[in-house]
Order: structure tokens, then sequence, then C-alpha cells
């Protein structure tokens, strides 16, 4: 959701966004989309993890901004761990 009101709550909250491309064909996008229970493997789908850990929110179809506005808030900030680990992940 690409809003002024949902970068302000991402930038807020220092989530880290990943977005996962289906133009081609992709086994380990559609075995993520199966384990985080959509087992159509369709798209959009989006999943917001916890800062706190725990099972992640999703949501999937057609979507409005406070739909993703309520999925971060209730998800909650990341934790400097978690930031951490991700950077580390990206790095080559």
């Amino acid at each position: 959701m690409n809003t002024e009101e949902v970068a302000r709550l991402v930038r807020q909250n220092r989530v880290v966004t990943i977005k996962a491309d289906k133009t081609q064909s992709n086994t380990e996008i559609d075995a993520l989309l199966v384990e985080l229970g959509n087992p159509g493997r369709g798209i959009p789908y989006y999943a917001f993890y916890p800062g706190r850990g725990g099972d992640p929110l999703t949501l999937d179809g057609l979507i409005s901004q406070q739909q993703v506005l309520d999925a971060l808030q209730a998800a909650g900030p990341s934790r400097a761990e978690q930031l951490a680990a991700t950077r580390a992940a990206a790095t080559p």
C-alpha cells in the first residue's frame, strides 16, 4: 500500500519490508505463501510479522489502507536485534 500514511507508520516503527516478485515462477515464494496459510498461492498477499514475535498477521485479496494501518499497528515496532539480523542476512 503505497500511501504517505502507511509510509509514515513504516518509518516510525522501523518496519523491514520485503517484496516477493512472482512475475516468473518461484518455488521458494510459492512455498512461503503456502506456509503462511495461502494454499492457492494467490496474490496480492501481505504478511506482517509482529516485532514481539508470534504468528504473522496476513491479508489477502483487495485490501484497504485502513487494514494495512491496523495490521502495522497490531504488529508493532521492529526490535533492534531483528533489524541487525535482517541487515546481516542481506549483506553478501
